[in-house]
């Protein structure tokens, strides 16, 4: 198994520092791309991810991460320490592919928070594929409502739609593109587009 293990980034708390910037960021902006900086990645996980995954996952939490094969794990355990949750009800990560037929049985499986622990919500990185959906946005970091497109399917917007109007409860959502994160708080309120 040691033979599967990548080494460390180059520079990594430089990696991670910027990689933690980006990340409040894109909080601050909800649904603008950032660029994430380039790291090598263990097969099967791409580089933003890793970078993302390298910076927000320690030993402290949990994640949840239904189609991690034995290297990925291995990986994620070696360079993080994270302990790995068998079940989304006990993670406070979750990783998830948009295409994932269950990521809508997922996500109404992770912690939400409650009036006293907001805080308690678990957090979700979404994989994202060629999906996108028309929306309108506001909210915090919206000065006017704004049209977007979400690298999301329609019936997955809908349940982020659901997701969000339980604020402050609620998960926040980290969108996840080969070389960038858009974020999507649980502040955000959307709606469809129909015209």
């Amino acid at each position: 198994m040691l033979a599967n293990i990548i080494e460390a980034p180059s520079r990594q708390t430089r990696l991670m520092q910027q990689t933690f910037r980006c990340t409040l960021s894109a909080l601050a902006e909800p649904l603008r791309p950032l660029s994430l900086p380039e790291v090598t990645a263990p097969e099967g996980i791409g580089t933003a991810l890793w970078a993302m995954v390298l910076t927000l996952l320690d030993h402290d939490v949990t994640v949840y991460w239904p189609d991690m094969n034995e290297s990925m794990r291995a990986n994620l355990v070696f360079h993080t320490g994270v302990q790995i949750a068998e079940e989304p009800e006990k993670a406070d990560w979750v990783v998830l592919h948009s295409d994932d037929p269950n990521a809508e049985s997922v996500l109404d499986r992770v912690p939400i928070g409650t009036h006293e622990r907001p805080d308690a919500a678990t957090s979700i990185l979404m994989l994202t594929s060629n999906a996108s959906t028309d929306v309108l946005a506001e909210g915090p970091g919206f000065e006017n409502p704004q049209e977007l497109k979400v690298k999301l399917s329609e019936s997955l917007v809908y349940r982020v739609i659901q997701n969000n109007q339980q604020y402050p409860l609620g998960f926040d959502l980290f969108l996840v593109g080969e070389h960038s994160v858009t974020c999507l708080p649980r502040s955000t309120r959307l709606m469809m587009r129909t015209d």
